[in-house]
């Protein structure tokens, strides 16, 4: 069973290198798609062994075009700040969630850290595809395809957020079978600053409005909190929630 590991990239240099080898020590292969970066970012990845091509447009394009030339049965859809776990084995489904460790340091990795654990505590009701928090990121490639398929061209090019739920949601239109979590499988590093977290959340805000009167719609209005939690886990993730989401209103509603 061969696997392959997407990873966009633009001006990653500072995590491309981690990123790139650990998932060489578990892939057939790996494909970085890079969107022109400024930085050294292709260079660095092609020195560590990985696949680079250059491709001009979205996150979601980036990862529809690596699919294309991949060659495993497998793909991992991955981020260019995440790597694996040695805890990640033992697949066995076609649709795949990777628990993530959240890394790094200071008060982002602090708040992180708080909703995963919380999150992947809850992990059966949080793979809803509607309203779940936790996203699958592997996939059986020709089920991968089929699904990349369906999304609206006009839509895809512009998607630098919120594709992973797009995926997901169009690949469950077509899978009937089990998605399996693997706890732990990743790590996620997380040491932003407050504020460079905060214009990210207001940025996601600005792609989920992009979904505005499409069939995704659905997606951003029922997320809004974590489902399957009791009280005082609801109270533990109040300040997560309010740091992601006052930033994410901002940009979809203004």
């Amino acid at each position: 069973m061969k696997l392959s590991v997407i990873i966009p990239t633009f001006n990653s240099s500072r995590t491309i290198h981690l990123v790139v080898r650990s998932a060489l020590k578990i892939a057939d292969e790996v494909i970085v798609v890079d969107s022109f970066s400024s930085d050294n970012t292709a260079e660095i990845a092609e020195k560590e062994g990985a696949k680079v091509i250059q491709v001009k447009g979205s996150r979601l394009i980036a990862r529809i075009d690596g699919s294309k030339i991949a060659k495993g049965d497998y793909i991992v859809n991955l981020d260019s700040d995440m790597y694996f776990s040695e805890n990640f084995e033992g697949f066995e489904e076609k649709v795949i969630a990777l628990g993530e460790i959240t890394v790094g340091k200071g008060l982002v990795h602090k708040i992180m850290s708080i909703d995963r654990e919380i999150t992947h505590k809850k992990w059966r009701e949080n793979l809803d595809v509607i309203k779940g928090g936790i996203i699958p990121r592997m996939y059986e490639r020709e089920l991968l395809l089929k699904a990349y398929e369906n999304i609206p061209r006009s839509l895809a090019e512009r998607l630098n957020a919120f594709e992973d739920s797009v995926i997901y949601y169009e690949v469950m239109k077509i899978y009937k079978g089990k998605v399996q979590f693997i706890p732990n499988a990743v790590y996620h590093i997380e040491d932003d600053s407050l504020l460079q977290f905060m214009r990210k959340w207001y940025k996601y805000g600005k792609n989920a409005k992009l979904l505005k009167g499409t069939k995704y719609e659905i997606i951003v209005k029922e997320r809004k909190t974590r489902p399957g939690l009791t009280i005082s886990e609801k109270i533990k993730l109040l300040i997560p929630t309010l740091v992601k989401g006052v930033p994410f209103a901002l940009g979809y509603y203004f």
